[in-house]
Protein backbone atom coordinates (compact mmCIF):
# COMPACT_ATOMS: atom_id res chain seq x y z
CA UNK A 1 0.00 0.00 0.00
CA UNK A 2 1.67 3.20 -1.19
CA UNK A 3 0.95 6.38 0.80
CA UNK A 4 2.46 9.53 -0.72
CA UNK A 5 2.70 12.68 1.40
CA UNK A 6 3.66 16.03 -0.15
CA UNK A 7 3.55 19.71 0.67
CA UNK A 8 4.00 21.71 3.86
CA UNK A 9 5.32 20.10 7.02
CA UNK A 10 2.95 19.64 9.96
CA UNK A 11 4.14 20.51 13.46
CA UNK A 12 4.50 17.42 15.70
CA UNK A 13 3.45 15.07 12.90
CA UNK A 14 6.09 13.58 10.62
CA UNK A 15 5.40 12.40 7.08
CA UNK A 16 6.02 8.87 8.31
CA UNK A 17 3.38 9.29 11.04
CA UNK A 18 0.94 10.75 8.49
CA UNK A 19 1.46 7.78 6.17
CA UNK A 20 1.15 5.34 9.06
CA UNK A 21 -2.13 6.91 10.18
CA UNK A 22 -3.56 6.85 6.64
CA UNK A 23 -2.54 3.20 6.29
CA UNK A 24 -4.22 2.37 9.61
CA UNK A 25 -7.46 4.05 8.50
CA UNK A 26 -7.46 2.29 5.14
CA UNK A 27 -6.91 -1.08 6.80
CA UNK A 28 -9.76 -0.44 9.26
CA UNK A 29 -11.94 0.24 6.21
CA UNK A 30 -10.70 -3.01 4.61
CA UNK A 31 -8.97 -1.20 1.77
CA UNK A 32 -5.55 -2.23 0.56
CA UNK A 33 -5.10 0.73 -1.76
CA UNK A 34 -2.70 3.64 -1.75
CA UNK A 35 -3.55 7.29 -1.34
CA UNK A 36 -1.85 10.61 -1.98
CA UNK A 37 -2.04 13.35 0.66
CA UNK A 38 -0.97 16.90 -0.20
CA UNK A 39 -0.75 19.80 2.23
CA UNK A 40 -1.35 23.26 0.76
CA UNK A 41 -1.99 26.85 1.85
CA UNK A 42 -5.18 28.96 1.68
CA UNK A 43 -4.32 30.44 -1.70
CA UNK A 44 -3.76 27.08 -3.36
CA UNK A 45 -6.85 25.56 -1.76
CA UNK A 46 -9.03 28.50 -2.81
CA UNK A 47 -7.82 28.03 -6.38
CA UNK A 48 -8.56 24.29 -6.30
CA UNK A 49 -11.97 24.84 -4.69
CA UNK A 50 -12.83 27.45 -7.35
CA UNK A 51 -11.75 25.21 -10.22
CA UNK A 52 -13.29 21.95 -9.05
CA UNK A 53 -16.25 22.97 -6.89
CA UNK A 54 -16.97 26.47 -8.21
CA UNK A 55 -16.64 27.95 -4.72
CA UNK A 56 -14.37 30.97 -4.44
CA UNK A 57 -13.10 30.33 -0.91
CA UNK A 58 -10.78 28.04 0.96
CA UNK A 59 -11.92 24.77 2.48
CA UNK A 60 -10.29 22.29 4.83
CA UNK A 61 -10.09 19.20 2.59
CA UNK A 62 -10.76 18.28 -1.02
CA UNK A 63 -10.76 14.72 -2.26
CA UNK A 64 -10.26 13.39 -5.74
CA UNK A 65 -11.39 9.73 -5.84
CA UNK A 66 -9.28 6.98 -7.35
CA UNK A 67 -10.10 3.37 -8.21
CA UNK A 68 -9.75 -0.13 -6.75
CA UNK A 69 -5.95 0.02 -6.49
CA UNK A 70 -5.57 3.70 -5.63
CA UNK A 71 -7.99 5.36 -3.19
CA UNK A 72 -7.34 8.83 -4.57
CA UNK A 73 -5.85 12.19 -3.73
CA UNK A 74 -6.57 14.14 -0.58
CA UNK A 75 -5.64 17.82 -0.42
CA UNK A 76 -5.59 19.43 3.03
CA UNK A 77 -5.35 23.15 3.65
CA UNK A 78 -2.92 23.62 6.53
CA UNK A 79 -4.05 27.22 7.17
CA UNK A 80 -7.70 26.16 7.52
CA UNK A 81 -6.75 23.11 9.59
CA UNK A 82 -4.80 25.37 11.94
CA UNK A 83 -7.85 27.65 12.40
CA UNK A 84 -10.13 24.68 13.01
CA UNK A 85 -7.72 23.16 15.52
CA UNK A 86 -7.66 26.42 17.47
CA UNK A 87 -11.47 26.58 17.38
CA UNK A 88 -11.80 23.00 18.63
CA UNK A 89 -8.97 23.47 21.14
CA UNK A 90 -6.87 20.57 19.96
CA UNK A 91 -3.55 20.32 18.14
CA UNK A 92 -2.94 20.81 14.45
CA UNK A 93 -1.72 17.21 14.35
CA UNK A 94 -5.09 15.99 15.66
CA UNK A 95 -7.02 18.14 13.18
CA UNK A 96 -4.91 16.83 10.31
CA UNK A 97 -5.71 13.26 11.36
CA UNK A 98 -9.43 14.11 11.39
CA UNK A 99 -9.12 15.56 7.89
CA UNK A 100 -7.16 12.58 6.58
CA UNK A 101 -9.88 10.22 7.80
CA UNK A 102 -12.59 12.48 6.39
CA UNK A 103 -10.80 12.68 3.04
CA UNK A 104 -10.29 8.93 2.85
CA UNK A 105 -14.00 8.35 3.42
CA UNK A 106 -14.82 10.79 0.61
CA UNK A 107 -12.31 9.00 -1.63
CA UNK A 108 -14.23 5.78 -1.03
CA UNK A 109 -17.45 7.40 -2.24
CA UNK A 110 -19.06 8.53 1.00
CA UNK A 111 -20.79 11.93 0.97
CA UNK A 112 -22.06 13.41 4.23
CA UNK A 113 -24.07 16.00 2.29
CA UNK A 114 -26.32 13.37 0.70
CA UNK A 115 -26.13 10.07 2.62
CA UNK A 116 -28.41 10.69 5.59
CA UNK A 117 -25.65 10.41 8.20
CA UNK A 118 -23.96 7.21 6.99
CA UNK A 119 -20.56 8.83 6.49
CA UNK A 120 -20.65 10.66 9.83
CA UNK A 121 -21.53 7.46 11.70
CA UNK A 122 -18.75 5.53 9.97
CA UNK A 123 -16.30 8.35 10.64
CA UNK A 124 -17.11 8.18 14.37
CA UNK A 125 -16.62 4.40 14.43
CA UNK A 126 -13.28 4.61 12.63
CA UNK A 127 -12.11 7.47 14.88
CA UNK A 128 -12.70 5.24 17.87
CA UNK A 129 -11.08 2.21 16.19
CA UNK A 130 -7.88 4.14 15.41
CA UNK A 131 -7.76 5.93 18.79
CA UNK A 132 -8.72 9.36 17.52
CA UNK A 133 -11.40 10.25 20.07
Amino acid sequence: MNIEVTGAAIARLTRREIASFARKVLLKLHRDAGVSIAFVDDETMTDLNRRFRHRNRTTDVLTFPGDETYSGEIVICVDQARRQAAEEKHSLATEVRYLILHGILHSLGYDHETDGGEMNALEERVREAVGLD
